[in-house]
């Protein structure tokens, strides 16, 4: 997610900023799929336990904001491995996917029976059930609505998807 926001129409507190895409990340996360995720004191971005589930990265200049976040739902781990991420040796990094196949039996508190996100429209549109957990591709684009619908709640914007327009003719 790369949101471009004017914070001088919000806070103009990049420390608020942060949280406040965590929390967007938190509902949707808990909109998309019922688990828990949370924010860790000092350390920015979200967590499903120990593990880091989203980064956030952000530039800002005159007070508006570049680059974003990005969640993890099936990305390969195993070179995070390899490195410390982001400076933080305690802990580790993980994705939804696997988060999600562990829980169903390690006890990550989750209620992923059947949930629904709504689409930017409002209308409850995009599920997932429990049958299609391992499938990466339907929970990717049920996160991605719940991201963009709790964007507009966290902000209070109302989204639209653009429309195409054609060449401008001079005649």
């Amino acid at each position: 997610m790369y949101p471009i926001l004017n914070l001088r129409f919000y806070k103009m507190d990049l420390h608020w900023y942060l949280r406040s895409l965590e929390e967007v990340v938190i509902r949707a996360i808990w909109s998309a799929c019922g688990v828990r995720a949370s924010r860790i004191d000092g350390l920015t971005g979200v967590w499903i336990g120990d593990q880091k589930v989203a980064a956030i990265g952000v530039r800002v200049s005159r007070w508006i904001t570049y680059h974003g976040l990005a969640v993890n739902v099936d990305v390969d781990i195993a070179p995070f491995k390899n490195i410390v991420p982001c400076g933080i040796a305690n802990k580790s990094v993980g994705n939804i996917i696997s988060l999600l196949e562990l829980g169903l039996t390690s006890g990550i508190q989750h209620e992923f029976s059947h949930q629904q996100c709504r689409d930017t429209s409002g209308n409850y549109s995009f599920e997932i059930e429990t049958s299609k957990i391992n499938d990466a591709k339907a929970l990717l684009k049920v996160i991605h609505h719940c991201l963009v619908d709790e964007f507009s709640k966290v902000f209070e914007v109302e989204l639209v998807v653009p429309t195409l327009a054609g060449p401008v003719s001079s005649s």
